[in-house]
């Protein structure tokens, strides 16, 4: 009778793995960290900024699943993993109204690319480490434009934790 039950136990556990091996990653994740903090200063004004507080966790492991999950009209909370490069070089991720784009730890890195918020309202960039979207020899980066955040008459934007370098000159935010 024993060993039925462990080859039992065996079945169950690797249909387990199966499951979570098989989860889509647009479905609402049980917990994560910071993903519905409270905005505070300037960021809690008015109608305070929430961004895609309510919405779906998504997670965001390449540079086309980040420009997807940004640019939908639903309210949406985008966990950025690990390191994206942006292609092609240079390109300004659109933000689409109500989106909390978070940093999943130390490692969430966009490269090469950036964010444009343009006419946009209600986001959240936590997180984030954004670098290289600059060509040294474009000096003093006119002819391609490449910003790591662009904002164009957003309103109610929370920039957080963020550290962009556009190539050896870096700030914080």
């Amino acid at each position: 009778m024993a060993p039925l039950q462990l080859v039992t136990s065996w079945i169950v556990f690797g249909l387990c793995l199966t499951s979570q091996a098989l989860s889509v990653p647009t479905r609402r994740q049980a917990a994560c960290e910071h993903c519905e903090d409270e905005a505070h200063g300037f960021a809690s004004l008015g109608s305070s900024t929430t961004g895609g507080k309510g919405g779906d966790i998504v997670v965001a492991t390449t540079h086309e699943e980040l420009v997807d999950y940004a640019s939908r009209e639903e309210p949406l909370i985008i966990r950025v993993e690990g390191e994206i490069v942006s292609e092609p070089k240079g390109f300004e991720i659109p933000i689409a109204s109500n989106k909390t784009i978070i940093g999943v730890g130390s490692t969430a890195h966009l490269i090469g690319g950036g964010f444009a918020i343009k006419g946009t309202s209600n986001i959240i960039l936590r997180n984030l480490e954004i670098s290289d979207t600059r060509i040294p020899e474009d000096w003093p980066g006119k002819t391609e434009d490449w910003d790591g955040i662009q904002v164009d008459t957003g309103t109610n934007i929370w920039l957080d934790h963020l550290k962009v370098c556009v190539s050896k000159i870096s700030s914080h935010l």
